[in-house]
């Protein structure tokens, strides 16, 4: 969780000092974001934030039932166990689940910080809201890459064929 975390805020940065370095300066970037950016970051946000929300337990619980609950991924934590006995069953799922919560979070956050914060015209406000927009964009990405993660080892098991 914490390399998540790290991970989007060192691209929430990166973000920032582009947005700068490509508006000529901190003055021009204050007002393009006011007079262009500032609405479409709040509704952006506000919709990946309530989507998430609504299929959070959705996404959790089909996972535990098509992939953690299966005799598959049981016989291979009991192998997994042999290496390392400290590996718990539902991680995975606790894993996904703390990550589709930090960016749940952070898009609301982000989202409500564009309508109040982002209201203010001085540096520190642009500097908070297009961060705090960065990273509820990574942590996104990084939810969709955990999802596809998940979803690309349980499609590999169910393809497999048994040995004739």
């Amino acid at each position: 969780m914490t390399r998540f975390v790290l991970l989007a805020l060192l691209f929430a940065t990166a973000v920032m000092a582009g947005v700068i370095y490509v508006s000529e300066g901190s003055e021009k970037a204050v007002i393009f974001y006011g007079n262009n950016v500032r609405a479409s970051l709040f509704t952006g946000l506000l919709t990946v934030g309530s989507f998430l929300l609504s299929m959070k337990v959705f996404i959790v619980v089909k996972f535990k039932e098509t992939v953690f609950d299966t005799e598959w991924y049981k016989k291979r934590l009991e192998d997994r166990r042999k290496i390392d006995p400290q590996i718990e069953h539902y991680a995975p799922v606790r894993n996904l689940s703390r990550v589709l919560f930090m960016a749940i979070a952070s898009a609301i956050v982000g989202s409500l910080s564009q309508v109040t914060i982002g209201l203010i015209p001085h540096v520190a406000a642009l500097t908070f809201c297009v961060v705090t927009a960065s990273f509820a964009g990574a942590m996104l990405v990084q939810t969709l890459l955990l999802v596809r993660r998940i979803l690309t080892e349980w499609l590999d098991h169910t393809e497999k064929k048994p040995a004739a």
